[in-house]
């Protein structure tokens, strides 16, 4: 598929510093952080728009599959090359081509690192939102294909909510723009919206006009602690539904405490769950007197409250929440990290029937995640060697899907469907809509190179 003219003909694109056929290179670039492993046949970095354009005409005139990459912090196998080919890294175009203070309005290339971004806007009071756990290393145009979210998504919205205009390079090589500067806009269909989500499978991103917001002056935070799961879903639900906006709503239940209090040396009270809440503001009065409202409704759940009283000890919290994943990843050699989202009243359900599938099919289940908009991590702690267990584990990964479906909700909030679900996409999609999203795929990518086996894609 991919021959000697294919590695020189993308030479002649990019330079040959920016190709690699090494077999030590392609085996680093064969995974990003979920089980799913794929190996390219050959890894290119683009520098421009043109570049990335012509690597493409070139793939799809040669039929090769390309694999658009980010960081590859993705959970399910989106940047994975599930049929080989071409993978195209897109770190190395990470440029922030505009800050407009006045629209609030910022424009950057793929490979801009979501922290490096918000740092560049702080000088001008604003900030990006939508702040994915891997912030510190994650892509912009990663976090756009995968439609990310993260803990303050409750309140601010996904990347979906963030994205005002893309330059993107279809399949075919030709470069569309689409979207407006205006905040308003219904002229045709709505392509911006489209590719957030796509996870790379109908264009590569290459440019990102993103609207950007005030930083809040005040923040406060407070964690709860939940004798049952049950009086940690009313808490939430009570809260959620009175209007008082938390900017987070995050949970971690027994199992991710424990961990997290070996994993950081932190004490916590016995409890079924760990609630945290944070709100922000441009007053302290008005952060202050919705915190108050929220801890009364927590206590009147049954749950135990404790107010950060300084910056300090608001940090220690976000520490343990922010600790969840490494400290579980120290519990079993592999997992795998589900991603299923609930309505906000059937949160405790969920919780309850993650705990009792980990008992039934003894297989270890951790969850954590964002209690306020529905979106949980239960995690699969397993040990890939023992056929058994892994069987296991995978029947607990479907197990838990069919869960979140019957309870109203879907199989990804955050993550995407990528190589890790998608044997379960057909039980969430009907045959019609399945069909209708092969016809747009096949509008966009006549003939299928782009990031082959995904979402409905069983690789």
């Amino acid at each position: 598929m991919v021959d000697a003219s294919l590695v020189r003909a993308l030479e002649d694109i990019v330079g040959p510093e920016n190709v690699s056929a090494d077999p030590v290179e392609l085996l680093c670039y064969a995974r990003d952080a979920s089980e799913n492993f794929g190996l390219p046949d050959v890894v290119v970095w683009p520098r421009t728009t043109e570049e990335v354009s012509a690597i493409l005409r070139l793939a799809n005139e040669r039929k090769v599959p390309v694999t658009p990459r980010g960081a590859g912090t993705c959970l399910s196998g989106g940047p994975v090359p599930a049929r080989g080919g071409i993978l195209m890294v897109l770190t190395r175009m990470n440029r922030i081509l505009e800050v407009d203070v006045e629209d609030m309005l910022v424009l950057v290339e793929p490979g801009v690192v979501w922290a490096d971004l918000n740092s560049a806007l702080e000088p001008y009071g604003l900030f990006l939102p939508p702040d994915p756990a891997s912030g510190s290393v994650c892509t912009i145009g990663g976090c756009i294909a995968e439609n990310a979210g993260g803990v303050r998504a409750v309140k601010y919205g996904t990347f979906r909510d963030w994205v005002q205009a893309l330059e993107v390079v279809l399949p075919t090589g030709e470069v569309l723009w689409t979207g407006s500067r205006a905040r308003k806009w219904v002229s045709g269909y709505d392509l911006v919206r489209l590719f957030v989500g796509s996870e790379g499978t109908l264009g590569v991103i290459t440019k990102a006009l993103l609207r950007v917001f005030p930083r809040p002056r005040h923040t406060a935070v407070m964690s709860a602690f939940a004798p049952e799961l049950e009086d940690a879903g009313k808490a939430v639900f009570y809260v959620m539904s009175r209007g008082l906006m938390p900017s987070a709503v995050e949970i971690m239940d027994a199992s991710t405490l424990e961990a997290v209090s070996k994993y950081v040396g932190m004490e916590f009270p016995t409890c079924e769950a760990m609630l945290i809440f944070e709100f922000d503001g441009f007053t302290q009065a008005d952060v202050r007197a919705r915190l108050r409202e929220a801890k009364k409704l927590c206590e009147a759940s049954n749950l135990r409250v404790e107010v950060a009283s300084s910056e300090a000890e608001a940090a220690r919290i976000w520490r343990a929440r922010k600790s969840a994943s490494p400290a579980l990843a120290r519990l079993r050699p592999s997992s795998i990290h589900e991603d299923i989202t609930v309505p906000v009243s059937k949160v405790a359900a969920m919780l309850v029937r993650a705990r009792e599938i980990s008992r039934e099919l003894g297989v270890l289940i951790a969850t954590f995640g964002h209690a306020g908009d529905g979106n949980l991590h239960p995690v699969i702690l397993f040990d890939e060697k023992d056929e058994d267990e892994a069987r296991r584990a995978m029947k607990a990964a479907e197990a838990i899907c069919r869960a979140a479906l019957e309870l109203g909700g879907t199989l990804t909030g955050e993550h995407g469907i990528g190589m890790s679900k998608a044997r379960f996409f057909p039980l969430e999609h009907s045959p019609v809509a399945l069909e209708a999203m092969k016809a747009i795929k096949a509008a966009f990518d006549p003939n299928g190179i782009l990031n082959p086996g995904k979402i409905w894609e069983v690789p």
